[in-house]
């Protein structure tokens, strides 16, 4: 059995609570794109972990976390994570690392501030962008080079001198020195040099033997580099047709493909946001429902469940069924809104713009339903939710045309409710 978990929002969707859930039951959780500036919020016998790069498959005995090609890699951040989650289960995580997985170095934040895209942009200043830069421009330095010592230095000198010539005036970069820093890479990968492997043939040989695997993704399909809402994106693919990519396997026979979504809509950082609201209500949302970013504790911006974008991150990543999160949120409230369509110029459009600067330009139509008093944290099936919290679900798969796998109800793995997935 293989598996997907894909957001369908801006990232932020609840990913790593469901991840987390059905890691228990896998051999291989992979992850397949993006690197440190996404975060999951995981909570494992009680202990609330934010972790940005290592799968959640590390907090399972008997599971092998593979880091694939697809990601880019800081491996300071990664060995503090390695190390915590070894001293909370008293035994480190089986780990493979991809040997062309490319790595973040230090030199890569250095740019992303000097380029000022945190303040144009609002990335999250952690190195992404400039390390799949290096990527494309085959300029990287790579998990594999950590094996040749002598290689990786010449390669990070080689890299220093063309950043000194092309930022002559740029303190920090002309204080990098490519023998520590060759030292330091070495220091930090140390628990995982032996780890380092061929991950796209592990991959295939677990597909072939009938284990089962978690794809788990990063992000959402509205920060996708080529699919999103340019150019207030990530540098990597984020949806399903980034994942075989990401991996090394052509069209993967992934056998279940879930979309997470919140019950409403949140984005960090600049960039459109149809529905967003302004005051109390989105104050109280982002107060409620713990809107702080798991990598820089940005307040999310919150709004109302946008069908319109659902359906598009539908069309991107065909998932065979919804996980709907943080449902228990929007209790209390009287009233409950969605969006099922734009005013763009003047016309009635029922499709996503894909273009920062034409979403800009949209108004949300809304359609309003009645909301529930009650709190629904103790609910186990579908039968236990008030009807008016079925409504808002039968609805929300109804807008988008997928049925509807998973609602999470509550924080812990216990306050889920499976409902045929």
């Amino acid at each position: 059995m293989l598996t997907a978990v894909l957001g369908m929002q801006w990232g932020d969707e609840g990913k790593g609570k469901l991840t987390h859930l059905l890691a228990r039951d896998a051999d291989l959780v992979v992850r397949f794109n993006g690197g440190p500036n996404a975060g999951h919020t995981v909570i494992d016998r009680g202990v609330k972990f934010g972790i940005h790069l290592i799968p959640v498959g590390a907090f399972h005995p008997g599971v092998t976390s593979v880091l694939a090609s697809g990601m880019v890699i800081d491996l300071a951040i990664l060995r503090e994570e390695f190390e915590a989650i070894a001293a909370h289960r008293g035994e480190p995580p089986d780990l493979l690392l991809a040997s062309n997985a490319h790595l973040i170095l230090p030199y890569h934040r250095i740019l992303e501030d000097l380029e000022g895209s945190g303040a144009r942009i609002g990335t999250t200043r952690r190195g992404i962008g400039p390390a799949y830069r290096d990527k494309a421009a085959r300029a990287g330095i790579r998990a594999g080079d950590l094996l040749t010592p002598d290689r990786l230095q010449d390669w990070l000198s080689r890299r220093l001198d063309l950043l000194r010539f092309s930022w002559p005036n740029a303190e920090p970069i002309a204080d990098l020195s490519a023998s520590a820093m060759a030292a330091r890479l070495l220091q930090d990968a140390t628990p995982f040099l032996e780890a380092i492997g061929d991950a796209s043939r592990a991959i295939r040989a677990a597909a072939e033997a009938g284990k089962t695997i978690l794809f788990e993704g990063a992000q959402g399909a509205l920060l996708d580099v080529d699919f999103g809402t340019y150019p207030m994106v990530t540098s990597s693919a984020t949806t399903f047709a980034g994942l075989g990519n990401g991996i090394g396997i052509p069209n993967p026979p992934v056998d279940r493909r879930l979309g997470i979504t919140k019950a409403y809509t949140t984005r960090v950082g600049i960039g459109s946001f149809p529905t967003e609201l302004s005051g109390q209500l989105g104050a109280w949302l982002q107060e409620r429902g713990g809107e702080f970013g798991v990598t820089t504790g940005r307040p999310r911006r919150c709004g109302w469940l946008d069908l319109v974008a659902l359906r598009h991150a539908a069309a991107l990543n065909a998932p065979t069924h919804l996980a709907v999160t943080k449902l228990d949120i929007l209790s209390g409230m009287k009233e409950l809104k969605l969006c099922t369509g734009y005013r763009l110029d003047g016309e009635t459009i029922g499709e996503f713009p894909a273009d920062d600067g034409r979403l800009a330009r949209c108004e949300p139509i809304y359609e309003t339903l009645r909301g529930w008093e009650e709190s629904i944290g103790e609910a186990h099936e579908l039968s236990d939710l008030p009807g008016e919290a079925r409504a808002y679900l039968d609805r929300i798969s109804e807008g988008v045309g997928v049925p509807i796998g998973i609602v999470s109800v509550g924080p812990t793995p216990e306050e889920t409710i499976i409902c045929g997935f």
